[in-house]
C-alpha cells in the first residue's frame, strides 16, 4: 500500500519555508499524468517549494495511506479510480459538485488535519467541451456508464442540454445517470446498445468507453451506409490517438475534443484549490502531457 512509484523532485524547502507535498493515488496509477501536469504548473508558475508524487493505492486503502507516514506528510492528492468514493467519503467537508456526485477526485487537508473533498473531473469536460464549440441548449448524449459517465451527464447538466441520450452495453447501470439527469429536469431517452448510432443526432456526444468498448462501438458505427455526425464529440479516450470513435467522426467531419484536454482543465482546477492560485497555466499543462505521451493535438486544434 502507498507505494511511491516515482521520485520526483528533490526534497527541500522553499526560500519561505518547508516544502508542501502533493501527489496523485490510485491504482493502478504508473500511467497517470498528474504528476508531468502539476510539475508543468510549478514550474511555469514559478513555484520552488511544492513537489508531486504518484503513489498505488488500492481500493479501501485509502485511508490507511492517509493515516501513514507518508500520507500525513500530504497537503492534497489528486485521486484516480478505485479512490473517489472512498475520498468523498472520509471528507469532513465537500464542494457542491462532489455532494452532488459522491465522488471527489481532489483531496485539500484542513489545518486540523481534516480533508475537504473536491470533484473537478465536471469542470475538465465542461472546459474542454467549450473549447470546440459547445454551447447550451439541444441535445446531449453519454456513450458508457461508470464515474466519468456520471460527471459527464453532470457536465451537460451544467451546459444547459435539454434532453440527454444515454446507453451502454449494460443499461441497468444507467440509472444513476438517469436519476441524475432527471432531477436536473432533463428529458431522458435509454438508447439500446445495440442502436447506440441514434446518439450521433445529438448536438454534444461525450464517449466515456474504455477501449475495446470504443472499439466495437466504431467498427458497428462504421459500417453504418449511412450515420449523422454530432455537434462536437468529447472522447475520454487519449493513448493512443485518434481513439477509435474520435478517429471515425472526425473523419466525418465532427468537431473533436479529446481526453487530455479534459485532464488539463480538471488538473488546472486541482492547481488552483492545492496552491490556492487565481489561474492554472492550463495551455503548458495540456502541452507537458502530449509531449509526455508523444500525442499529436486531437483532430480539429
Amino acid at each position: 500500500m502507498g507505494e511511491l512509484l516515482t521520485s520526483g523532485p528533490p526534497r527541500h524547502g522553499g526560500a519561505d519555508g518547508p516544502v508542501r507535498r502533493f501527489a496523485v493515488v490510485g491504482s493502478p496509477v504508473g500511467h497517470s499524468l498528474s504528476p508531468v501536469m502539476h510539475r508543468a504548473a510549478y514550474a511555469e508558475l514559478g513555484i520552488t517549494d511544492a513537489v508531486y508524487d504518484r503513489y498505488d493505492v488500492p481500493a479501501r486503502q485509502l485511508a490507511d495511506f492517509l493515516c501513514s507516514d507518508v500520507g500525513e506528510g500530504l497537503q492534497g492528492l489528486s485521486v484516480t479510480m478505485p479512490g473517489k468514493p472512498e475520498a468523498f467519503a472520509l471528507a469532513a467537508r465537500r464542494d457542491a459538485t462532489a455532494e452532488l456526485l459522491g465522488v471527489a477526485n481532489t483531496l485539500l487537508r484542513h489545518g486540523d488535519g481534516s480533508w475537504r473533498a473536491e470533484n473537478h473531473d465536471v469542470h475538465g469536460i465542461v472546459a474542454a467541451l467549450r473549447d470546440h464549440g459547445a454551447t447550451g441548449g439541444g441535445t446531449g448524449a453519454v456513450l458508457g456508464s461508470g464515474a466519468t459517465a456520471l460527471c459527464a451527464v453532470a457536465a451537460l447538466a451544467q451546459l444547459g442540454v435539454q434532453e440527454v441520450l444515454l446507453s451502454a452495453r449494460s443499461p441497468e447501470k444507467l440509472t444513476p445517470l438517469e436519476q441524475l439527469a432527471e432531477g436536473a429536469g432533463i428529458t431522458v431517452e435509454m438508447v439500446p446498445f445495440d442502436r447506440s448510432e441514434a446518439l450521433l443526432g445529438a448536438d454534444i456526444l461525450i464517449s466515456a468507453l474504455a477501449a475495446p468498448g470504443a472499439r466495437a462501438v466504431a467498427e458497428r458505427w462504421g459500417g453504418l451506409a449511412a450515420r449523422d455526425v454530432p455537434g462536437v464529440l468529447l472522447d475520454v479516450l487519449y493513448d493512443p490517438w485518434p481513439a477509435p470513435i474520435a478517429g471515425l467522426l472526425s473523419a466525418d467531419g465532427a468537431e473533436v475534443a479529446d481526453g487530455l484536454e479534459m485532464l488539463a482543465h480538471q488538473a488546472g482546477q486541482q492547481v488552483r484549490s492545492m496552491l490556492a492560485v487565481p489561474e492554472a497555466p492550463v495551455a503548458a499543462m495540456l502541452a507537458a502531457a502530449r509531449n509526455e505521451i508523444g500525442a499529436f493535438p486531437a483532430p480539429g486544434q
